[in-house]
């Protein structure tokens, strides 16, 4: 029978072996294996925004939400995994937007078990009150998967996952 001692040892070895890899590879925050489409062609005209502070009405809404996002360049976790040096920082990194007549569409990349990209739609609305001046905020239409596809596919109405 093998050595009791021997196999537990193996084990704890192999283990921190996984979790310092995933450490390792978490503070390369900013590289992702997943493709950034170069350019989409939309069946709308569209202005490309390439960083998040270029767009201030969006950053603020998403600090609105809660909803963190590094801008491009800047550190995030790609992964569920957090080290001593990635508390803190953003789940999720600001991809590329595209104003539209009537809308901007924004794209950012979400780490976590299943990274994928996120396309949201946002939209000038007016809070509660009548005169209210109007604000961008996020419609609620968003889609996960292929930007350049999700991008369309919230152009022509779709709304969640149902069709997509």
């Amino acid at each position: 029978m093998p050595n009791l001692k021997l196999l537990i040892a193996a084990a704890l070895v192999s283990a921190l072996a996984l979790v310092s890899q995933a450490s390792i590879a978490q503070t390369v925050a900013t590289s992702f294996d997943t493709p950034v489409p170069a350019t989409c062609q939309f069946s709308q005209p569209a202005r490309v925004v390439r960083f998040l502070r270029d767009l201030p009405a969006v950053a603020d809404e998403f600090r609105r939400q809660k909803l963190d996002v590094a801008d491009v360049g800047e550190k995030f976790i790609p992964f569920d995994v957090e080290d001593s040096s990635s508390r803190g920082l953003p789940h999720r990194q600001f991809v590329r937007a595209y104003e539209f007549e009537d809308r901007t569409i924004v794209w950012y990349y979400r780490g976590g078990f299943a990274t994928n990209f996120h396309v949201v739609e946002l939209r000038l609305q007016r809070d509660t009150m009548k005169d209210a001046p109007l604000l961008l905020r996020l419609t609620g239409r968003n889609l996960a998967g292929p930007p350049c596809a999700a991008t369309e596919a919230i152009l022509a109405g779709v709304d969640g996952q149902q069709g997509w």
